[in-house]
């Protein structure tokens, strides 16, 4: 397959299982399933939990991450369980066996890029217990008509 091979043979070469609607994709050949929080049922949550629980204590005891940067309540604040979960599976892809080799190198390097956005995630708010942060995040837009005269248009350029 090249650029210029027609959309419908590219749609064919999907495996039959493929759904393009799941919230939960597999990574193909790698075998890493890559997790959207936002659609995660269920029935699903108590293993995905625990794997990525099981990983957060080893990253932070393997790189010796001090719980002002990840606290113990690291999973009741939603952005710091965004940003662990995508480097948590940036590192199972990078440990792959399909991976050239220089998956590690560029696992750490993304390691490193995140751990200052860890900061601005959370700011230690939880040294004495977890702390609810009480600023209720903008959910939606306070001016309605605004809002659909905006989404009316790209905005591209």
């Amino acid at each position: 397959m090249n650029e210029e091979t027609p959309i419908e043979d590219l749609l064919d070469a999907l495996p039959a299982e493929w759904d393009a609607n799941s919230g939960n994709r597999d990574a193909g050949m790698l075998g890493v399933t890559v997790i959207n929080w936002r659609t995660l049922e269920d029935d699903s949550a108590p293993a995905v939990w625990m794997q990525l629980g099981d990983w957060v204590d080893w990253l932070t005891r393997r790189y010796s991450i001090p719980a002002r940067k990840i606290p113990p309540c690291w999973y009741q604040h939603g952005a710091l369980v965004e940003e662990l979960s995508a480097l948590h599976t940036a590192w199972l892809v990078s440990f792959d066996a399909m991976d050239a080799g220089y998956g590690p190198i560029g696992w750490h390097e993304r390691l490193a890029a995140a751990l200052p956005r860890l900061t601005t995630w959370y700011n230690g708010e939880c040294q004495t217990g977890h702390t609810t942060l009480t600023t209720p995040p903008q959910t939606t837009p306070d001016d309605t008509e605004v809002w659909n005269n905006w989404i009316g248009e790209s905005h591209s350029g």
